[in-house]
């Protein structure tokens, strides 16, 4: 057991030890309880003396799912990451356990900002043996927003290449064109950002996609000084698009605009 391990399993164990003694039975059970009553500093010992004892991979997956659990409502999220990398290591050998392990650290990492780490994670969860495609999609999409984060722009547009690239319908595959969409507006390209946006709007897609890139291709548009093109597409999006307000705000500015 190497160090990292060694040190976070020490910190665990000591939770079994080190306080307030507990009656002897089922410790996972009695945890469960405890966390159903929202006891968790109970909780947080009772799962410390099971992992303690307990030998049983699977048995010490739902200890450390439910120690995971005590955290998440009591304690700070970077601890989390401590415990999530304890279990990455231990659960090395099985993919489906790191992946869901991978999947965990990845989002905390975005959560806390740490989108370097969080790219390093995301490149680790899409090199897990025999991820589906429709799962390398999801990290793909998340690796290029954290590229996009750090500028690194060339990086971010070969992920959600690579997203493109997958053997998926196109349909499925429609959240990838619209982030790499929105990526080139942000960039100021707008020739290349209208043209993927409008490649969305063009399929017909309905609900929130379908008003996320009718606003990027609206925006690449007026950029571009195509006034009468981006009012058509913002009116067209009015009733569907998540705050109706900002899209008020461009009609009119539009329109007024168009007067002069």
């Amino acid at each position: 057991m190497r160090a990292g391990l060694a040190g976070v399993l020490c910190c665990v164990l000591l939770l079994g030890a080190c306080r307030a003694p507990l009656e002897d039975g089922d410790d996972l059970q009695a945890a469960r309880t405890a966390i159903a009553e929202r006891q968790w500093s109970r909780a947080e010992r009772l799962l410390g003396r099971y992992l303690r004892d307990e030998r049983k991979p699977e048995l010490r997956w739902q200890a450390w799912n439910a120690l995971l659990t005590v955290l998440e409502a009591s304690g700070d999220p970077r601890t989390n990451l401590d415990y999530l990398d304890a279990m990455l290591e231990e659960f090395a050998d099985d993919d489906a356990k790191s992946r869901e392990i991978l999947l965990r650290i990845g989002r905390l990492n975005e959560r806390l900002r740490r989108y370097d780490r969080a790219a390093d994670t995301w490149i680790a969860y899409l090199n897990v043996a025999g991820l589906p495609p429709e799962e390398s999609l999801y990290g793909y999409r998340h690796l290029g927003a954290m590229f996009f984060h750090l500028r690194r722009f060339e990086a971010a547009e070969e992920a959600l290449q690579q997203c493109l690239a997958l053997p998926l319908p196109d349909e499925a595959k429609s959240m990838c064109t619209y982030d790499l969409a929105d990526q080139y507006l942000a960039r100021g390209s707008w020739n290349e950002a209208a043209d993927l946006a409008r490649q969305i709007v063009d399929d017909e897609p309905q609900g929130e996609l379908r008003a996320l890139a009718g606003f990027v291709l609206g925006d690449a548009l007026e950029q571009l000084g195509k006034t009468d093109e981006a009012l058509t597409q913002f009116e067209a999006i009015r009733d569907i698009y998540p705050n109706p307000g900002v899209i008020d705000n461009r009609i009119a500015y539009l329109k007024k605009n168009r007067k002069k």
